[in-house]
């Protein structure tokens, strides 16, 4: 046995190992199998469109301006799926288990509004009120799971964090499984400051590594995926240093100082195309890295930095959010760009021409 192979096949075992004894119909359920009422499809025309927004940082009180904004976006866009990767509230401002469940309001009212199926991950803001309503992760996500356009039900339990799944895209006669979009739990700050943030657990790695095979032993072949978390790996930092992007870039990453190997376990299991997180506020680029994109959403919110009045022009490229159009006929490419609140593009994603000689 050549010894690349061995240490795939030796550290898949100990992956699987890892998900706390998971039953195997856990990692296979119905959903891998076929779609329900619920799924999601492709349209019939063969695309597919995510929109991406993140750092609402949303209060108890309404946040008028980023809810309007939100859905002016998915006015223009059309999402067939939103996703808010992280900071949804901001846990420091609630004090009570009914401050909790009137910011998760905030968060689900854009969405709901317009009917659009929509999930979420956590920040590392979005639990800071537990020492004071006690409201854990787990019922925080009973909370969005209470609204009807919500699609966060049926995560992964017994591993580290909350809200840790596979969204799976069928084809637009829900026949074929195209696309899997892993929804991963990063963490929340670390009590000890030189690490800064917590890590995706090695459990976590570990369930996308055996959920990640049995996919592809079943329908014989990988499934192309994109992977939704808050807080960037370290590896965002060292794309940077080597590597052209676009979009922009106003502020150093924030990552955790612990490395725990989420990068590597992508690119030995090589499904995943691209990855997206929130955290920085003023960074909305997209770079290649060892072949994984690598993409920053931007904030949609206004009560998170930058600390400008909703009236400043600044803010009409400020804030927005990141569009991602998936095609069945083509599952393992996908097409991205930012929506601003003054409903123009980034000038990058104009011309497909330039973005693939820029970030190749």
């Amino acid at each position: 046995m050549k010894r690349r192979t061995f240490l795939t096949a030796g550290t898949l075992l100990a992956s699987s190992a890892m998900v706390r004894a998971q039953p195997a119909a856990n990692l296979f359920d119905a959903s891998t199998s076929s779609p329900d009422e619920n799924a999601l499809r492709f349209r019939p025309d063969g695309k597919f469109k995510l929109l991406v927004v993140s750092d609402m940082h949303y209060i108890p009180e309404p946040d008028a301006d980023g809810i309007a904004l939100t859905e002016k976006l998915i006015d223009i866009e059309k999402p067939d799926l939103v996703i808010a990767t992280g900071d949804n509230i901001s846990g420091d401002r609630c004090d009570t288990p009914a401050d909790v469940e009137a910011a998760v309001r905030n968060v689900a009212t854009a969405m709901e509004n317009k009917q659009v199926p929509w999930a979420i991950v956590l920040g590392n803001h979005d639990q800071e009120h537990f020492a004071r309503t006690g409201v854990t992760r787990e019922q925080v996500f009973e909370y969005y799971e209470s609204y009807p356009f919500n699609r966060n039900g049926g995560w992964q339990r017994g591993i580290s964090g909350a809200g840790n799944k596979d969204l799976l895209l069928w084809d637009s006669e829900g026949r074929e499984l195209v696309n899997a979009l892993w929804l991963i739990d990063s963490g929340e700050g670390h009590p000890d400051r030189s690490i800064r943030y917590e890590w995706i657990r090695t459990d976590q790695v570990g369930w996308y590594w055996s959920r990640s095979a049995v996919l592809e032993q079943h329908y014989g072949r990988r499934i192309p995926g994109l992977m939704f978390f808050h807080i960037p790996l370290p590896e965002f930092q060292e794309m940077i240093l080597s590597r052209k992007v676009i979009g922009e870039r106003h502020e150093t990453e924030s990552p955790s100082r612990i490395n725990s190997g989420m990068f590597a376990a992508v690119l030995d299991r090589g499904d995943v195309m691209g990855i997206f997180c929130g955290h920085d506020h003023v960074n909305n680029y997209l770079g290649k890295y060892r072949g994984v994109m690598l993409g920053q959403v931007g904030v949609v919110g206004y009560y998170g930095y930058p600390h400008t009045p909703p009236e400043d022009i600044t803010n009409d490229r400020a804030r927005g959010g990141r569009v991602i159009e998936l095609d069945q006929r083509r599952p393992g490419q996908f097409r991205s760009w930012m929506r601003f609140r003054d409903g123009t593009t980034n000038w990058e994603s104009w011309s497909d021409a330039y973005f693939e000689a820029e970030i190749e």
